[in-house]
């Protein structure tokens, strides 16, 4: 866990302190304190699979993410924003999302928006990789600043579990991507939900897919893994498992070609993995050609496999 506090920093300082500490831990914005000379906050940062969770309280502030910081980061993610005390505005797209203690809502840094802040609040918010969404749901523009509550079923399951992450931290990494994956197919399911979306309305249905994508995860590093082995191991058709998928805006190849380059990329940028060949993490996450390996990496990640694990070991952590 990583640690930003204003409480350490004289208050001269705590402005720009935590214009830095927000920006090293989201995305280049820009953060206006209502009141400099009380101002506090603190950032309590979870790393957690491929997700990031941040818990936020602070003082009054407004947040704003325009197209000249866009411009700034290459970086994209979606961010949930669950709401445990104060209040709070999302604005984007046109919409504005009021929320209050016990709801959450998303929102994209691919797009300018604003955070209104009138007091002291506290929020845990989720940053995950943008393209994790994007396989599970199209148009994410249409679905940012909706409010979503605790009272639907659906709705409180995914606020509980993604909340819930924090305390599991410390679970071994095959076990938080499970996590990850479930927390991710809730709140695609919830999003959806709300503006009545296509997804899979049957029970059953949604409950197979949730087993057919553990099954996956599990025999990722396995190069014979094809979509007609899982439709057996399922008792279903190869079209029924894509059109389950379809309905996410996925197919099973993308899916598993997706899966796969994370797995990679997550191997390449531990330190303790330095010494390992990018051939063998390869190998070892199912790619039995490493010319095309290499060539859907740097579509996927804009830069080469050995760039990007040069890139990653160099980097300094925020302490």
């Amino acid at each position: 866990m990583y640690r930003f506090d204003t409480g350490n920093v004289p208050a001269r300082e705590r402005s720009s302190y935590w214009q830095e500490a927000v920006c090293d831990t989201f995305v280049p914005l820009e953060c206006r304190p209502h009141h400099k000379p009380s101002f506090s906050g603190l950032l309590l940062i979870h790393p957690f699979a491929d997700l990031s969770i941040v818990d936020v309280t602070a003082s009054a502030q407004t947040v704003v993410r325009n197209q000249q910081r866009i411009s700034r980061s290459s970086d994209e993610f979606v961010l949930v924003s669950l709401a445990l005390e104060g209040q709070s505005i999302i604005v984007q797209g046109g919409r504005e999302a009021t929320l209050g203690t016990g709801s959450f809502a998303i929102y994209d840094t691919c797009s300018p928006y604003e955070l209104h802040f009138d007091d002291a609040f506290r929020h845990v918010v989720v940053q995950i990789p943008r393209l994790a969404m994007q396989q599970r749901l199209a148009k994410l523009d249409l679905l940012t600043a909706i409010p979503l509550s605790r009272t639907p079923a659906l709705e409180r399951i995914t606020f509980d579990f993604l909340l819930a992450l924090t305390q599991l931290s410390e679970h071994e990494e095959s076990r938080q991507l499970q996590l990850q994956e479930q927390a991710l197919d809730l709140l695609a399911m919830s999003l959806a939900d709300r503006v009545q979306r296509a997804v899979p309305n049957h029970s059953r249905s949604t409950a197979l897919l949730f087993r057919i994508k553990e099954h996956i995860h599990s025999y990722l590093g396995d190069s014979e893994l094809s979509l007609q082995r899982v439709a057996s191991h399922f008792g279903v058709t190869p079209r029924y498992i894509n059109s389950l998928l379809q309905l996410e805006g996925s197919s099973f190849g993308r899916f598993v070609m997706a899966a796969r380059l994370q797995r990679c990329a997550r191997a390449m940028a531990k330190a303790e993995l330095a010494d390992k060949q990018i051939s063998q993490i390869a190998y070892q996450w199912g790619f039995t050609d490493m010319s095309y390996f290499s060539r859907v990496f740097k579509m996927r990640y804009e830069r080469s496999p050995r760039e990007f694990r040069n890139e990653h070991q160099t980097a300094v952590k925020p302490g």
